[in-house]
C-alpha cells in the first residue's frame, strides 16, 4: 500500500511542467555548487552540461504536450432567429447538464436526495419550457425609461385604449429603476427617453441589445418642441442608433394642456384651456406592424435569449462544481511555490520555479475547466503573469508585507527563505484564484468572444491581491504557511544570497 507521501509523489510525476520547472531550477542549483567544485574546474564553467540539460528537457516536455482544443459558440442573434438557432441552443445547454454530472463527485453522483439534483432537474424542466414557448401567439411588452419621462402615462394609454383591440399582447409592464432586469419573456421592449440620447441611455439600450431584446425607441414629450426641434432630436436619435437596428418615433401621450382665446359676440374674449388628444398614432402603427408581421420573430428571439440565460444558469453551476475541484489545486501549488523558494540556494532561480508552477497551474486549472494548453501556450501564459506580477509591483508589496510580519516570529524564519517562501505562496495563491475567475468568465462566453489574453489580467490580479489580503488577512496565512515550510535553519548559502 502506497503512503500518501508516496501518492503524492507519483502525482507529481504526472505533472511534467512542474517538475521539469522545479527539475531545472534545482540542476541550475547544483551547477551553482559544480561550477565551484574540483568536477566543475574539470568541466569548465559547464555550459555544455547546461545545455545538454536544457535540451533533453525541452525534447521531453515537447513529447508530453498537447495543443489547445477550444470550443466554439455562436454569439446571441438579435435579428433573424429560426427555431433551429433555439433549438441548438437547448442542445448546448443539455451537453452542459452532461458535464456537470459527470464532474459530480462519486457520493454525489450516488445521492439522489442532494440539492444539486433538484437543481439539474429544475434545469431540464426549463428545457422543456422553452421549447414549448416556441409555438406561443402571445406576447408581452414592457416600457423602460429614465424617471420622468412618462412610462406610466404610456403605459395606462396602451393598456386602456390599444391592448383591448390586441388580444394577443397579454402584459404591458413598467420597468422602474436602471437596475431592474427585465422579465425574461419580454418579447418587445419600448424605450423612453426625453431627448437626444445621454451616454447613460445608450449604454442602457446597448446592454439591452447585448442582452437580447428587440427594441423600439419612443421619443416621448415631442409637443414641448417645436416641430424643427422636434424633428431635429428625431434624426440625432436616429443617426445614434443607426448601426444597432432600432426605430424611433415620437408621441406624446399627454401632451400639455394649450389655452384657447374665444371672441364673443359682445366683445370679450374669453380663455380657457384645453386638453390635446394624445398623439401616439406613429408608436401603435409601429406596433401593429410588428404583430402582425413579426409576431413569430419576437417569440424566436425570446426564446433564443431565455435559452442563452439558461445556458449561463447551468455553466454558473458546472463553475461551482469546478472551484471544489479547482481551489484544492491551487492551495497544493501555492505550498508548493512556498517549500521551492525556501529551499531555492539562489533568489534569481525563485522565479523560474515560480513560473514553472504557474504553467502547471495553467495546465491543472485549464483542465478543470475544459480548456487544454499546450507546453508553450502554459509557459508564454505564464512568463506573461510573471512579469505582470513584477510590474505592478505586487512582488515588492508582498515581499515588504509580509517582512514586517515575519520580523516576530522566530529567527529562522526572520531571514530570507522564509520571506520568500511566504511571499511566493501568496503569489500563486493570487495567480490560481486570478485563473479561476478568468476560466469562470470565458467559460459562460460564446467561444468566438473568448479570448485567453493573460496579459489583460492585471487589474484582476491587482484586484484579488488587495481581495485576499482583506477576506483572509496576512497573519493567517503567514501562519498557514509557515506550516508548510521546514523547520530547521536554511542553507547558508541561501542566507548569503539574501544578503547580498
Amino acid at each position: 500500500m502506497k503512503t500518501a507521501a508516496q501518492e503524492n509523489f507519483l502525482m507529481q510525476l504526472k505533472r511534467p511542467i512542474l517538475v521539469g520547472g522545479l527539475g531545472l531550477s534545482a540542476s541550475l542549483w547544483l551547477l551553482n555548487i559544480v561550477g565551484h567544485s574540483p568536477v566543475g574546474h574539470a568541466l569548465g564553467d559547464g555550459s555544455a552540461l547546461i545545455g545538454a540539460i536544457a535540451l533533453s528537457a525541452g525534447v521531453w516536455f515537447l513529447q508530453k504536450s498537447k495543443r489547445a482544443n477550444l470550443t466554439i459558440e455562436a454569439p446571441l442573434a438579435l435579428k433573424t432567429v429560426d427555431k433551429s438557432a433555439v433549438e441548438k441552443t437547448l442542445a448546448g445547454v443539455e451537453a452542459t447538464l452532461t458535464t456537470l454530472i459527470e464532474a459530480l463527485p462519486e457520493e454525489r453522483k450516488a445521492d439522489c436526495k442532494h440539492a444539486i439534483w433538484t437543481q439539474i432537474e429544475q434545469k431540464k424542466q426549463a428545457i422543456s419550457q422553452v421549447l414549448a414557448s416556441i409555438e406561443r401567439e402571445k406576447l408581452t411588452l414592457a416600457i423602460v425609461g429614465n424617471k420622468s419621462t412618462g412610462k406610466t402615462t404610456l403605459a395606462t394609454l396602451l393598456h386602456d385604449q390599444w391592448q383591448p383591440e390586441h388580444s394577443q399582447v397579454t402584459r404591458i409592464s413598467e420597468i422602474e429603476g436602471e437596475e431592474t432586469l427585465l422579465a425574461l419573456d419580454t418579447d418587445l421592449v419600448l424605450f423612453l427617453t426625453t431627448g437626444d440620447l445621454t451616454q447613460s441611455e445608450l449604454q442602457r439600450l446597448q446592454s439591452l441589445l447585448r442582452a437580447g431584446y428587440r427594441t423600439h425607441i419612443a421619443f416621448n414629450k415631442q409637443d414641448q418642441l417645436v416641430p424643427v426641434d422636434r424633428q431635429a432630436v428625431v434624426q440625432r436619435i436616429q443617426t445614434r442608433v443607426e448601426d444597432l437596428d432600432i426605430g424611433v418615433s415620437a408621441i406624446a401621450p399627454k401632451p400639455n394642456p394649450i389655452t384657447v382665446r374665444r371672441h364673443l359676440e359682445d366683445g370679450t374674449i374669453q380663455e380657457f384651456t384645453e386638453q390635446p388628444a394624445p398623439q401616439i398614432a406613429r408608436l401603435t402603427d409601429k406596433l401593429n406592424y410588428l404583430i402582425d408581421n413579426e409576431a413569430q420573430q419576437l417569440v424566436l428571439t425570446t426564446a433564443l435569449r431565455q435559452a442563452k440565460a439558461l445556458k449561463t444558469d447551468v455553466q454558473q453551476l458546472l463553475n461551482a462544481e469546478r472551484q471544489q475541484r479547482a481551489m484544492p489545486i491551487v492551495e497544493q501549488m501555492q505550498w508548493i511555490a512556498a517549500g521551492s523558494a525556501f529551499a531555492s540556494p539562489l533568489p534569481s532561480l525563485d522565479m523560474l520555479a515560480a513560473t514553472a508552477i504557474n504553467a502547471q497551474l495553467i495546465v491543472d486549472l485549464g483542465a478543470v475547466y475544459g480548456q487544454t494548453f499546450s507546453l508553450e501556450q502554459a509557459k508564454k501564459a505564464a512568463g506573461t503573469l510573471a512579469e505582470l506580477l513584477v510590474k505592478l509591483g505586487l512582488v515588492e508589496l508582498s515581499t515588504q508585507a509580509f517582512g514586517s510580519l515575519l520580523k516576530t516570529h522566530a529567527a529562522t524564519y526572520v531571514a530570507g527563505g522564509a520571506l520568500q517562501g511566504v511571499s511566493a505562496a501568496y503569489l500563486t495563491r493570487t495567480v490560481g484564484l486570478s485563473l479561476i475567475e478568468f476560466f469562470e468568465e470565458q467559460s459562460v462566453l460564446p467561444t468566438e468572444a473568448q479570448k485567453f489574453a493573460f496579459g489583460a489580467m492585471g487589474d484582476r490580479l491587482q484586484t484579488i491581491f488587495k481581495a485576499t489580503k482583506q477576506s483572509m488577512g496576512l497573519q493567517v496565512f503567514v501562519k498557514q504557511a509557515l506550516s508548510h515550510l521546514p523547520a530547521s535553519e536554511m542553507p547558508a548559502s541561501k542566507k548569503a544570497a539574501t544578503a547580498a
